[in-house]
């Protein structure tokens, strides 16, 4: 009963993803296809009395023409353990983004992005079954451009973003160091600010993978990401499949 309730929260959640795009489509707005791959390194370091750091950095490339999408260089977060499945998190990502956001095109303008943010993280487990839930809050300075090159001073907004994942172990090895799980998550994004006027939604991200544990400090994930994205305008849509590998590491100084 517990999981089916979690399966059906997780398919509500994916309506916030199918609606927007629905919607799209009814009202003849205009939408564009991209296929991408994304190549990440995340590192966990645990330092001990509940303290956690994390970094990770991400290479998002159109994948053909092979061109650079975006770099993010880093993700930095520190999360502090409170107890029964609760963490608290605090953190900053520096994103620089290739414009135009078209991989056919030549890069005109590299634009950066600073990004700090917060964050509550609850897990549970159903069994085998492990149930995460991400709650962030995002204060977004994207720098400002003009014609084909940066102009001074940043615009700003604040996106949520609610992560509802699901982890299951489908072969552990004899030892138990090894095994391979199946992963799958959706991830709807919302803009808001006074700068914001026509996509509150910003966009939503379905998400699929294998990730095999090599052993306690290695893991190696591959799967398929589907990232649902409304414009600035309200009247553009972009619709990607992603390709994503990450390779996984963790240090234990407790």
């Amino acid at each position: 009963m517990k999981l089916k309730i979690v399966l059906s929260l997780l398919s509500a959640s994916s309506l916030l993803f199918l609606s927007p795009a629905a919607n799209a489509q009814a009202s003849t707005k205009i939408i564009s296809h991209q296929q991408q791959y994304w190549l990440r390194v995340y590192e966990k370091i645990r330092l001990g009395n509940g303290w956690t750091f994390h970094v990770e950095i991400e290479d998002r490339r159109y994948a053909s023409p092979d061109r650079q999408y975006q770099w993010l260089l880093p993700a930095l977060h520190l999360h502090k353990d409170l107890g029964n499945g609760w963490e608290a998190a605090i953190g900053f990502s520096y994103y620089s983004t290739s414009l135009p956001q078209d991989g056919a095109k030549a890069i005109t303008i590299v634009q950066p992005e600073l990004r700090p943010f917060q964050e509550f993280d609850y897990k549970q487990s159903i069994g085998k079954l492990l149930i995460s839930h991400r709650y962030r809050l995002e204060e977004r300075y994207l720098r400002k451009t003009v014609g084909t090159g940066l102009a001074p001073g940043y615009n700003f907004n604040f996106r949520v973003r609610y992560q509802l994942q699901l982890d299951y172990p489908v072969i552990t090895g004899k030892t138990g160091n090894s095994s391979l799980h199946i992963r799958v998550y959706d991830e709807p994004m919302l803009n808001f600010g006074s700068s914001i006027v026509r996509n509150t939604f910003d966009q939503n991200r379905l998400y699929g993978a294998l990730n095999y544990r090599v052993n306690k400090s290695f893991q190696l994930e591959a799967g398929y990401l589907y990232y649902f994205q409304e414009k600035s305008d309200g009247d553009h849509y972009v619709s990607r499949d992603i390709l994503r590998v990450t390779l996984y590491h963790s240090l234990n100084f407790r």
